[in-house]
């Protein structure tokens, strides 16, 4: 790239311009005329050159002007998870000017090439034909080599010109089978954070479960979302509360994926996942393979692909990211035993937007050959119309007007390459267990005292409501309560489903006479579902624990006879 300044273009109309002394104004004009002079003589003695010092000038609009960087980590999906960089970060500036004498390299170019040319441009093998403005380019190394602080962060554009013609011969400028391309290579500084991150996880499906339900968007823990799971269920149960669930045959293996960026970037920010592959045990029918997912992405196996040494796997791309919020707590590369992060930039904790993928579910009819693998590896690809160094660009034409928005060529780029691994016994012994029971008590009257039983009964137990149960419909609600089971949460939600009805009675006195009254009654039925990673037993405990101390509460009951 050669580099030079800006061409100064004067803008406002004369109306806008401040008036003069009518003295300076005839100053100015002996001036010019005193310059109009000087111009006769030079041109007497020698051909009219551009500026002194200034290359050719071409009204040219460069086809493809993009800015890329890529970054790769290495990511361990288990109880001891850790995230490492692999490499340094690159990054590439590519603009393409195609001589094809018409779109790009168009008929006035040519004609400001050959006025040049014929006045004696300095460098006439060059021809500048737009500027790259670069901003917050200083968490890169690209002040040395393009003179950004010379040149106030502008670039200049120059293209090489190819010969003049021979006697005959059409001029390579204009004969449209030949191009410009030029790129300049550079290296981003480390990320403080880790902008991607992959969330993967095992679990057994049932018959009240839907792959297909609405995706969750959970920036805090994109793994357990286990509320949207007991909404499914209580939909299902309240349509058919006597429907027995079953245990699916298959399994699920659930991903999502999460980018953190800068809230200054977050502004008409367009992320996806561009690709995820991942190693597969086998040639699989795809037959007893379905993806679910935003976008509906086609799945693919693709028998090159390699991952550990081994090939095969399966594939799929193009699912957008969505904004969700921000955080204010970044993920650093430093944990807080590093005694590194005592030094750490207080710009890293600035706020961050996370963008996340949705939960993607892939959904295994016949996990046998699944279940023999030890590890499962694969890669995510992360493309976002940023720069994560924090560099921004302009594109601006010869005459220093800035590109037109619909017409402007320059695209900028990060892609964010992830290497997983998933040890698959961790992620069996750490998929959710959900023990559920159906608990029935007759003649209860559904009230808020009921209410009140229950969440005396979990308080006993040593958990915490999530939910109040002051305003909640006592004959059809939700209660919600956790608890802390060694390193997670212990979660039991209780489905009340309560029906009112009234009750004959009737009195005989000396078999003669019978009285016959009708007294307020009830039913209530308790749906108990319950959650932990790794292990059923202690929520089993905890549901059979909350079935005796109601079984014990209500018994004592005044019976509605």
């Amino acid at each position: 790239m050669t580099r030079g300044l800006w061409r100064v273009v004067p803008t406002g109309s004369l109306k806008s311009r401040p008036r003069v002394q009518s003295g300076s104004i005839l100053e100015r004009l002996a001036a010019r005329f005193r310059r109009l002079m000087g111009f006769a003589v030079m041109h007497a003695a020698a051909p009219l050159r551009n500026r002194t010092g200034e290359p050719a000038y071409a009204r040219a609009r460069v086809e493809t002007a993009k800015i890329e960087e890529k970054y790769k980590y290495r990511q361990e999906i288990s109880l001891n998870a850790d995230v490492s960089e692999v490499g340094d970060p690159a990054g590439q500036i590519k603009i393409v000017l195609p001589y094809d004498g018409d779109e790009f390299f168009t008929r006035d170019a040519y004609a400001d090439v050959e006025a040049a040319r014929r006045d004696g441009a300095v460098l006439p093998d060059n021809a500048v034909v737009g500027f790259l403005a670069l901003t917050d380019y200083e968490k890169t190394d690209l002040e040395v080599p393009l003179g950004l602080q010379g040149n106030y962060g502008s670039v200049p554009i120059a293209v090489r010109l190819p010969g003049r013609p021979g006697s005959g011969e059409t001029d390579q400028l204009i004969i449209d089978n030949s191009e410009c391309v030029f790129s300049q290579e550079y290296r981003p500084e480390d990320l403080r954070i880790f902008p991607v991150y992959v969330d993967m996880d095992l679990d057994d499906p049932d018959m009240a479960e839907d792959a297909d339900r609405p995706q969750r968007f959970s920036a805090q823990d994109a793994i357990a979302d286990l509320l949207a799971r007991l909404l499914e269920r209580i939909k299902v149960i309240g349509d058919a509360p006597e429907r027995q669930l079953d245990f699916e045959p298959g399994l699920w293996l659930r991903m999502t994926v999460r980018l953190h960026l800068p809230r200054g970037q977050a502004e008409g920010v367009e992320a996806k996942v561009s690709k995820v592959s991942m190693g597969w045990p086998t040639h699989t029918s795809l037959s007893s393979l379905e993806l679910h997912a935003d976008s509906r992405p086609a799945l693919r196996y693709n028998p090159q692909q390699e991952h550990d040494g081994r090939k095969g796997g399966l594939e799929w791309s193009d699912v957008p990211m969505t904004l969700i919020g921000q955080r204010r707590d970044a993920e650093v590369t430093h944990t807080a035993d590093d005694p590194e992060a005592e030094e750490e930039d207080p710009e890293v904790r600035k706020e961050l937007v996370t963008l996340t993928s949705g939960e993607m579910t892939l959904s295994i009819s016949n996990p046998g050959d699944f279940y023999k693998q030890d590890t499962l590896t694969g890669r995510v690809e992360v493309t976002v119309n940023r720069l994560l160094s924090g560099m921004d660009a302009r594109l601006y034409d010869a005459a220093g007007r800035p590109y037109p928005a619909q017409r402007s060529a320059l695209k900028l780029k990060s892609v964010v390459t992830t290497e997983f691994s998933l040890p698959l016994h961790d992620a069996f012994a750490r998929r959710p267990m959900s023990p559920y029971q159906w608990l029935y008590f007759e003649e209860v009257i559904p009230s808020a005292l009921r209410l009140d039983d229950i969440a005396m009964a979990l308080r006993n137990r040593g958990f915490t409501l999530v939910t109040s149960v002051r305003d909640l419909d006592p004959e059809d609600c939700c209660i919600k309560a956790e608890r802390v089971q060694g390193p997670d949460l212990l979660r039991l939600q209780v489905y009340v489903r309560g029906e009112r009805h009234k009750a004959r009675r009737e009195r005989s006195v000396d078999g003669v006479m019978t009285y016959r009254s009708a007294v307020a009654s009830g039913d209530l039925r308790l749906y108990v579902y319950g959650s932990l990673r790794g292990e059923s037993k202690p929520v089993v405990q905890e549901i059979n624990a909350l079935r005796r101390a109601l079984r014990e509460r209500f018994d004592r009951l005044p019976a509605g006879r």
